[in-house]
């Protein structure tokens, strides 16, 4: 990553949450409320989590696991990426 006068060249990594709504829900032709039910929990959860207000844990990652056969690592490298890039965008400020 390069940083030019204090600000970060590269593109902004997704948050989880975006790539669980748009891949994945859209995919299953799913809403939010649908989606909750599917995982076992609440419609808010999943709500804060695809408008990045919440991050994807190791538990709800492997409960993502057994919903859509994913690995629950990918998410949390994600969810890492877009934490990291926050950090070092919040120190370039």
């Amino acid at each position: 990553m390069k940083k030019t006068k204090n600000k970060i060249t590269n593109p902004k990594p997704l948050h989880p949450g975006q790539v669980l709504s748009e891949v994945y829900m859209n995919e299953m032709n799913l809403n939010q409320t649908q989606f909750a039910d599917l995982c076992g929990c609440s419609h808010r959860k999943i709500n804060e989590i695809v408008n990045g207000k919440r991050s994807i844990t190791p538990l709800f990652a492997i409960e993502l696991e057994a919903v859509l056969g994913t690995t629950p690592m990918m998410w949390l490298k994600i969810q890492a990426e877009y934490d990291l890039h926050k950090a070092r965008f919040l120190l370039a400020a």
